[in-house]
């Protein structure tokens, strides 16, 4: 990488993954432009509509233009030499690769750059990393036509260039951190940052509190004086969205203490290392120079990072060097308005200091959905099936267990026929059947409950499940009858905070929203293969939009979402809004439509399905 010269490359296909357009950009080490390139290429087959209106690249556009083995060699030599930089490496990648080789050329660049995982790791905290998104927060192009090659390109020099210059700009000591784990993880990343770290950047000891040789960016004592009482605001979506929609002002965003970074994080993760965790630990020295609150929801961290976090939440809880979190608290009790999010319901009504404050909700049903959530408790078929083989193996002369195995087996096969049948009317009508079958189970097991405690306890929240609508179960593989799971609401513990809601000061703000919806009676008339933008599918049973899910025809330019009854909207949410993807598909029960103050916010078409029959 020290002598070789980077090649920033983008390319746009086909549906067929046929390249029409290949544009390149040449740069020195010290990321000076050298030349460019840029080629239309004639397919074999016409482009489709949608490749037209994605790109902005017309059939005419390629009449006359070239194919690609035409000039395949002019532009495997023109980057063959080079460090190769794409932003989503390893699709393009693959794909160069391949049409390369269809027209007898071995290509193998000499190192690769992916704008995509350095922005990941270096911009910690961007909402979206898409090259659109990642240049208009970084302010990387001003123009438009993107999804166009040559344009693409200019975005990633300019967004490689930015990678470089915040590279120089992290303070030395946490620098050295970042090095010590590239030098272990990956020889390339770590050439890249020695070549782009030309001096040594230290930054004023005045900015940070340093802890263990780490630095932590400071923030400021506001000398406010405590208040009495104000509002506390319980938001359904991203706290920081939420203030902006409703123009909050006068504002702390205050959480439980797990949600902070604590100065001794980096003494809690596992001392066995994988790349998951060597990818967290980065972004943590990178963002712990620059965060403002310490929230650990600032991060946009990939689904196996927030688990490491989730996995040391505990550990967070009782630290003792819980900086951040202590001076939130603080800089809270001088403000008029408090904004969380539901999971810290229960941790402020712990807390004394604010008992005179109001409670401020949406809606009275976003209220009691978003409680359910937090109280949802998981049942899963498999423990039982588990439970009863150990005590079958351990005792084969009891029979009544082989029995109660048998028709446990009998009743979810049945179950789950009844679920993936076209008739709603016809599962309906089941269901009687099904809890006779259940009681006459628990019957039997009642008397030897304390050998299999695991199969007592799920039949009777399965009758639970079935004959209370707040409940719910789901197939994770809707074509495997034994992956059935329960969702279960604590009911007790929804009514011990209503109880405790109720003695206090509360307002639902109840704002007023027209949803534009379209009603259908058939699902034939859903097409989702040619929709683009952001879609929200409404049914009125989970039954069916689990069928639904299961048998959508899958597209690489759609994203699909299956939103259930007791996942988080706001999660939901913040998705739809970093969504990379020029579709987003979700299905829905009708219990979304409780949000529907910022369901306009962020999809484009509502679609209620009133007879969902297949």
């Amino acid at each position: 990488m020290k002598n070789k010269p980077f090649c920033v490359v983008d390319i746009e296909l086909t549906e067929d993954k046929e390249i029409i357009q290949f544009s390149a950009t040449k740069l020195s080490i010290d990321f000076k432009k050298i030349s460019s390139i840029d080629y239309y290429v004639k397919p074999k087959k016409e482009i489709s509509s949608f490749v037209s209106e994605f790109t902005g690249i017309t059939p005419e556009m390629l009449e006359d233009k070239p194919l690609f083995k035409e000039i395949a060699y002019g532009i495997y030599e023109y980057i063959k030499d080079c460090t190769l930089v794409c932003h989503g490496l390893q699709s393009d990648y693959l794909v160069i690769k391949k049409n390369f080789m269809k027209v007898g050329i071995k290509y193998i660049p000499y190192r690769t750059v992916d704008t995509v995982e350095l922005a990941r790791i270096l911009f910690p905290t961007q909402k979206s990393y898409r090259l659109v998104d990642l240049s208009n927060s970084l302010n990387l192009y001003s123009g438009t036509g993107y999804h166009n090659a040559l344009i693409d390109v200019e975005v990633t020099v300019n967004l490689l260039k930015k990678i470089a210059e915040k590279i120089q700009n992290i303070d030395e000591s946490n620098y050295l951190k970042v090095k010590e784990i590239l030098k272990r993880k990956e020889t390339g990343y770590f050439e890249f940052f020695n070549l782009c770290r030309k001096d040594k950047f230290v930054d004023s000891d005045d900015n940070y509190i340093i802890f263990d040789g780490i630095k932590f960016k400071k923030i400021r004592d506001s000398n406010l004086k405590p208040i009495e009482k104000g509002n506390i605001l319980f938001s359904c979506i991203d706290e920081y969205d939420y203030i902006n929609i409703n123009n909050i002002d006068n504002y702390e965003v205050l959480k439980q203490k797990n949600e902070y970074v604590p100065l001794n994080i980096f003494s809690m993760f596992s001392k066995h290392r994988n790349s998951n965790l060597d990818n967290l630990l980065i972004k943590l020295y990178i963002w712990v120079l620059e965060t403002e609150s310490g929230d650990l929801s600032e991060l946009n961290l990939l689904s196996s990072e927030l688990k490491l976090l989730e996995d040391i939440k505990n550990l967070i809880n009782i630290s003792s060097k819980s900086y951040y979190f202590e001076k939130k608290y603080i800089a809270s009790k001088s403000k008029e308005n408090i904004v969380t999010n539901y999971k810290n319901i229960e941790f402020l009504f712990s807390k004394d200091y604010f008992n005179k404050y109001k409670l401020i909700f949406d809606d009275k049903k976003i209220l009691g959905r978003e409680l359910n959530i937090l109280n949802v408790e998981y049942y899963h078929y498999r423990q039982v099936i588990t439970e009863l083989n150990i005590v079958i193996s351990q005792n084969p002369a009891l029979k009544y267990l082989r029995e109660i195995q048998n028709n446990l087996n009998s009743l979810v096969k049945f179950l789950h026929e009844m679920y993936i049948s076209e008739s709603l009317y016809l599962y309906n009508d089941s269901l009687d059947f099904i809890v006779q079958d259940i009681d006459e189970i628990i019957k039997v097991v009642k008397k030897y409950s304390k050998k299999i405690p695991l199969t007592k306890v799920f039949l009777n929240n399965l009758k639970k499940t079935l004959t209370n609508e707040k409940n719910s179960y789901k197939f994770e593989i809707i074509d495997q009858e034994n992956s059935l799971f329960l969702k279960v609401i604590n009911e007790k513990n929804v009514k011990n905070i209503i109880n405790t809601i109720h003695t206090r000061d509360t307002k639902y703000l109840r704002k007023k929203t027209k949803l534009s919806i379209c009603y259908l009676d058939n699902l034939n008339e859903i097409n989702t293969a040619k929709t683009l933008g952001k879609i929200l599918y409404v049914f009125k049973s989970d039954k069916y939009r689990d069928l639904f899910f299961s048998r959508r025809e899958k597209k690489s330019n759609v994203k699909y979402v299956n939103f259930t009854s007791t996942d988080s909207f706001s999660e939901l949410f913040t998705d739809v809004n970093k969504n990379i993807k020029p579709s987003y598909i979700c299905f829905a029960t009708k219990d979304i439509l409780y949000y529907k103050y910022y369901l306009n916010k962020i999809f484009d078409n509502i679609i209620v399905l009133n007879n969902a029959e297949l």
